[in-house]
């Protein structure tokens, strides 16, 4: 990507970070001129995106078009605003919490102290699932470097990263799941999500490490995670749970989006004088690699717009007549199953969601689904950001990916039935 587009692409994903989070937050008209802001980046940007990336996102894009247009044939107005803006919440949040990584990443550390053995195994899991629910996908590339400088990557190493940093899509309010979540169950209280999904992840830790992490020999080398680093998230992370406390009718996510770059550039500035440098070079640079999953969250925008069109000239017609737990269940098996087949959780949660909102649903328990099915779905795909990182990076067969995590995928698919009957109970649905 030339630097002059690039910079602009990056400026114009701030700006359209800060105002899909004061839409969200206040002004919903401003969703516009940020959903703008975020289409014309993509235009700036689409010529450095990986090739299945573009493919994907174009079949999504026509899919929609083509609903908007027969829509229009049968004399549905096409919903060209929620073309536009669909997704941007879940793009603003994305773009507020990727200034995390500035204060998040932790500095390298010396041979002599790398743990080995299940020790090893056990805190570097942990590690990973503390930082990549704050960091996200940037967690993957930072311990598979350090684990692969030890040799090839294996079994034992696909199934600490895939699945511990899988793991916080179950509860991380910085996870873009949560994002994609409460794109489509606004009304979901976030304690109701993390009480649920905290045991989830739990569960999930807790089978990897029996299976795998305990069998793992002495010669078996981890990367020690450095937790000082995640002080800033942790003060991220309190301020919203009070402002959650004190108003829980402000969304959750545009509170993240604002204020992630604020209490990061004011720990930057505390921390040194390169504070705003630092910050434009992320704008400048950072952002911009963002263009993968920017353009497959615009295009699935525009397939959410043209399935509703699809669907109001079909009388409002929905897979099932009500939503409780055995739906919610079965929900996120079909999600989780098309993931495995390449199609990314965030359509099948457009998907989805368009169809199951007109049910009025319980919003808390329809996030509870698409976190999950998210999670799981990540995990299980050969076709997944993050197995498609570690194939192309670290030389890992996707295949041997999706093999050595079905049976983990398949007991968690079990796990969520009756955590789904209990939430269905306790939320009275």
């Amino acid at each position: 990507m030339n630097e002059a587009p690039t910079a602009l692409a990056g400026y114009l994903l701030a700006f359209a970070g800060l105002t899909a989070g004061i839409a969200a937050l206040a002004l919903p008209p401003l969703a516009i001129p940020a959903g703008l802001a975020a289409w014309a980046a993509a235009a700036l940007t689409w010529k450095g995106a990986s090739r299945r990336s573009l493919i994907q996102a174009g079949v999504l894009f026509l899919a929609g078009v083509t609903g908007l247009l027969w829509g229009v044939s049968q004399g549905v107005t096409p919903d060209l605003v929620r073309a536009i803006t669909a997704n941007m919440t879940l793009i603003g949040v994305l773009i507020g919490v990727s200034f995390l990584q500035l204060v998040a990443l932790p500095a390298g550390d010396s041979p002599g102290e790398q743990p080995r053995g299940p020790r090893a195994f056990r805190s570097t899991g942990i590690g990973v699932h503390l930082f990549g629910s704050v960091i996200n996908i940037s967690t993957i590339f930072m311990v598979a470097d350090r684990l692969s400088k030890h040799g090839p990557l294996g079994r034992e190493q696909a199934v600490l990263l895939t699945r511990y940093f899988s793991t916080a899509g179950f509860w991380s309010p910085f996870f873009a799941a949560m994002a994609a979540a409460l794109s489509f169950a606004p009304d979901a209280r976030i304690v109701h999500l993390i009480a649920a999904g905290l045991p989830l992840a739990v569960i999930a830790m807790l089978i990897s490490w029996f299976g795998t992490g305990r069998h793992v020999g002495q010669d078996f080398v981890g990367y020690p995670p450095r937790y000082r680093h995640l002080r800033v998230p942790a003060i991220l992370a309190l301020a919203v749970l009070i402002i959650h406390t004190w108003n829980s009718d402000l969304p959750v996510i545009a509170v993240i989006t604002l204020l992630a770059p604020l209490i990061t550039g004011l720990a930057l500035l505390r921390q040194r004088q390169m504070g705003l440098p630092v910050i434009n070079h992320h704008v400048r640079r950072n952002l911009p690699r963002m263009n993968n999953e920017l353009m497959l969250f615009l295009a699935a925008g525009v397939l959410a717009a043209g399935l509703g069109s699809v669907l109001t000239t079909l009388g409002g017609w929905s897979l099932f007549s009500t939503f409780g737990p055995l739906q919610a269940w079965l929900t996120t098996l079909l999600i989780t199953g098309f993931a495995i087949a390449g199609v990314h959780p965030v359509i099948g949660i457009a998907t989805f969601g368009t169809m199951l909102l007109p049910l009025e649903p319980n919003h808390s328990l329809l996030a509870m689904t698409f976190l999950a099915s998210w999670t799981l779905g990540i995990s299980a795909s050969p076709l997944s950001g993050m197995n498609l990182a570690l194939q192309g990076r670290f030389g890992l067969d996707g295949m041997d990916i999706m093999r050595w995590n079905a049976g983990y995928t398949v007991i968690m698919l079990m796990v969520t039935a009756p955590l789904f009957w209990v939430a269905g109970g306790l939320l009275g649905v």
